[in-house]
């Protein structure tokens, strides 16, 4: 009896294809690019919008966010209200400068814990000797003394609100968009400043190196968006 040839085994699947990497972001308002995932524009602090998410295939339902959803239905004023406990807006006939004052209050009050917090990456570096990323550290911390120092001194000279001003509402809505990219960029900073501390803390040079400068680059799009947002409430008050 001759034998079954055996059958030969199914030749293996081809590789998966690598997923594609995110798109960069352009901005709206003064075309720079930015990385994919990145809020702010680091050249001038308006907001980016997020890249589309790819088309799904025919007959695939994507899932869905709700979270998102309400996110993007609820009203910045009301945002900004929730990041900004007490800020109820600016309104007609009332104390401007109060809020305002609020505002900018906490988001200095926010800065000023991050400094704390790189103070003390400060000592651990000097503890571990290091010694590289010193320089760098210090040039965050003497920009963020001058930013903390800018936004809660601002009605020093600081002519954009005062009692007796109206507000058109169209534009009192665009007010209320610099306030929350304003605020969330102060938030974004606060939330990656402990990575610093969390790369000293194992030593980790590179990893220090880069969100130092990560952290550097957020410093910059929290000057942008509170110089913005001053240039918005000076073009916007009618009388």
């Amino acid at each position: 009896m001759s034998a079954v040839p055996a059958t030969p085994p199914p030749p293996p699947p081809p590789p998966a294809a690598p997923p594609a990497a995110p798109a960069a972001l352009t901005c709206p308002a003064c075309g720079a690019v930015a990385p994919a995932g990145t809020k702010f524009c680091p050249s001038c602090g308006a907001a980016l919008a997020p890249a589309a998410p790819p088309a799904a295939s025919a007959g695939a339902s994507a899932p869905v966010d709700i979270r998102q959803t309400v996110e993007a239905d609820r009203g910045v004023l009301k945002r900004l209200q929730l990041m900004v406990p007490g800020f109820r807006g600016y309104r007609q006939m009332e104390d401007l400068r109060a809020a305002d004052s609020l505002l900018r209050t906490q988001v200095a009050g926010l800065l000023d814990r991050v400094l704390s917090s790189l103070q003390d990456t400060r000592q651990t570096m000097s503890r571990t000797n290091q010694y590289a990323g010193l320089t760098d550290l210090a040039t965050v911390l003497s920009d963020l003394q001058v930013l903390s120092g800018r936004i809660r001194h601002a009605e020093q000279g600081y002519s954009g609100i005062s009692a007796n001003v109206r507000f058109q509402q169209t534009r009192l809505d665009q007010l209320y968009e610099y306030d929350y990219g304003f605020v969330q960029a102060a938030d974004e900073l606060a939330t990656f400043a402990p990575s610093v501390q969390d790369a000293a803390s194992r030593g980790d040079l590179e990893a220090l190196r880069t969100s130092i400068q990560t952290l550097r680059t957020k410093v910059q799009v929290l000057q942008n968006a509170f110089t913005q947002r001053i240039r918005a409430v000076e073009g916007i008050m009618v009388q």
